[in-house]
């Protein structure tokens, strides 16, 4: 066996006939094609994951309860539970009064059961930027930069604020209160900048009541292991998870992911192509070779398992290098996007995008294995099949007709 590689490793990087060039040329083209396939799955892996994370700290969590018998106290004595904590929101109509802008938005308010800022968490804190203000204790409201600048507002100002309350002799009546803008924030989400706004949790349960508040949870395990524990705790809770909370925008990013793959897909088809291609060009180079070794009497099938481990060997090699050039790319993919910006610079003098956004690029051992793994099994079944025609000719026909 171990002859038989020696063998087939010495065909081909063999100096005859151009096969080294040969060989070398669809190794570096597996590299290459490689490189590029990991580079584009880890890139858009590490923006979903972005937005993903970002949604599952400021918008919805990692779940949301809905119960009567539960507290966020109870609910942090799960093993699966990083954090519980109590929110209410309702929609406001918010004015500046100095300019007369208005606009609709949602107002959040979180309470703790350990006293601390949930805005000083350190989830909230990955996504959520305080600008100015104090976060433990908020005296008016907080708006986003963003909302400031469609207002027209500034730090102090009185803005006008109109709730939707429960009401005596109606189901919900609108009630206006005056709130200083005592600090604004920015968040990763420009959607979730644009439309929240942050209060007190005494003053906006004052407000509007607690008869709409949620429990707002981090875990730190498994879902469904903390969704089995909820329920086991009050079967009549309701668990809203983030994937259900935001389902259109899951739904959308999921979409996407799948037409990635399909992408990806006709990349790997292109890879086929060529590889079928410069695979039976390698086997083509050696087809007098392989008719000698049989006038020597060496048989057909190890003939054929001869110059499949050359074509697989090749492979190997070409797949090992691309895996090593492209977790080099990925773990500098900033570094190299700020070089081509600062070439971009030198030649037009314009900067681009590239560098102002964060990519995050992220692969799992998994998928570089499953690529790896499909790629190889393509060289064995393109090397094999070349074997199984190009070596099936007569011996003294394959020589008599080899080119010199």
């Amino acid at each position: 066996m171990l002859f038989r590689i020696k063998t087939s490793f010495r065909y081909a990087f063999s100096r005859t006939r151009g096969q080294r060039a040969t060989s070398i040329m669809i190794l570096c083209g597996i590299a290459v094609g490689l490189v590029a396939l990991l580079v584009i799955s880890a890139v858009m892996n590490g923006l979903q994951t972005a937005q993903l994370d970002q949604l599952r700290n400021l918008e919805s969590f990692d779940m949301i309860v809905e119960s009567e018998v539960l507290t966020p106290e109870t609910l942090q004595e799960i093993e699966q539970v990083e954090s519980a904590f109590d929110f209410l929101e309702t929609n406001v109509l918010v004015v500046d009064k100095t300019s007369g802008q208005s606009s609709s938005t949602r107002v959040r308010a979180y309470r703790s059961p350990d006293g601390e800022s949930v805005l000083q968490g350190s989830r909230m804190k990955e996504s959520l930027y305080i600008l100015h203000g104090n976060q433990e204790q908020i005296d008016g409201i907080f708006l986003s930069y963003s909302m400031m600048r469609k207002l027209s507002t500034h730090s102090s100002d009185e803005i006008q604020v109109t709730f939707l309350k429960p009401g005596k002799t109606a189901t919900i009546v609108p009630s206006t209160s005056k709130l200083t803008l005592s600090g604004y924030f920015s968040s990763a989400m420009t959607e979730f900048s644009l439309s929240t706004a942050f209060m007190d949790y005494s003053k906006l349960s004052g407000i509007i009541g607690e008869e709409g508040a949620r429990i707002g949870i981090y875990l730190k395990g498994s879902q469904a292991k903390a969704a089995k524990a909820i329920l086991a705790l009050d079967p009549e809770a309701k668990i809203i998870t983030w994937q259900e909370y935001n389902k259109a925008l899951y739904s959308a990013l999921t979409l996407e992911k799948t037409l990635m793959y399909v992408f990806l897909a006709f990349m790997f088809l292109i890879i086929c192509v060529n590889l079928r291609n410069s695979t039976r060009r390698l086997l083509v180079n050696k087809q007098k070779e392989g008719a000698m070794l049989r006038a020597l009497g060496m048989g057909r099938r190890s003939v054929n398992t001869l110059f499949l481990g050359q074509g697989l060997i090749v492979c190997l090699l070409g797949e090992i290098l691309g895996v090593i050039l492209g977790k080099i790319v990925i773990a500098n993919i900033q570094k190299i996007l700020s070089f081509a910006d600062s070439v971009v610079y030198f030649f037009t003098k314009s900067r681009t995008i590239l560098t102002q956004i964060p990519f995050n690029a992220a692969i799992g051992n998994w998928e570089i294995a499953a690529v790896c793994l499909f790629i190889f099994l393509l060289s064995f079944i393109f090397t094999m099949t070349g074997c199984r025609r190009i070596y099936k000719s007569e011996i003294m026909e394959v020589i008599l007709n080899a080119s010199y």
